[in-house]
């Protein structure tokens, strides 16, 4: 013998089930590309609605990783501050001779002079780490500067580059 209520208990799960669905819930922007605003690299997003990953298609396995080319920073080297991340982008990634490039600017509003240490990673296009470079930069109170990391190293094709960690240099 059922219980009261069970017939009904039974209907109204019956009922969020057909009415969810099985499948995620898609956001508004799904599959748009979601573009920083000029000059600025952060916050992009790449666009993935159509079962392709940075230039990849389902089933085809990743390049073979080319190794970690330099000693990466660890510890104290990596201390981040998120909260800077409002106040240093990563502007340009680009190929130099026997190497890359990371460029950026930095924006000081603070009455005090900064000096913003900046670490940034060299990836190959499965986001797998290659090689790193640190750098530094001082702005004047409200002002901007802009900043270079670079490294010679064998850069496979793909490259990209990360802003990894962002920090006051003292």
């Amino acid at each position: 013998m059922r219980a009261p209520g069970f017939s009904a208990a039974c209907a109204v799960a019956a009922a969020v089930l057909a009415l969810s669905g099985c499948s995620a819930p898609q956001r508004p922007d799904a599959g748009k590309e979601q573009v920083a605003p000029p000059g600025r690299t952060s916050g992009v997003a790449i666009d993935t609605s159509g079962g392709v990953v940075l230039g990849k298609t389902p089933g085809q396995p990743p390049e073979e990783f080319a190794g970690v080319q330099h000693r990466l920073p660890k510890g104290a080297a990596l201390r981040n501050v998120p909260a800077l991340y409002e106040q240093v982008a990563l502007t340009g990634c680009a190929a130099k001779a026997d190497g890359w490039r990371a460029e950026g600017t930095a924006d000081n509003a603070d009455p005090e002079a900064l000096t913003f240490a900046v670490v940034v990673f060299f990836t190959d296009p499965q986001a797998r780490i290659v090689d790193s470079a640190t750098t530094t930069v001082a702005v004047a109170p409200g002002g901007s500067g802009t900043w270079t990391a670079e490294r010679e190293f064998e850069a496979p094709a793909g490259t990209r580059c990360v802003v990894r960690a962002v920090h006051q240099a003292k």
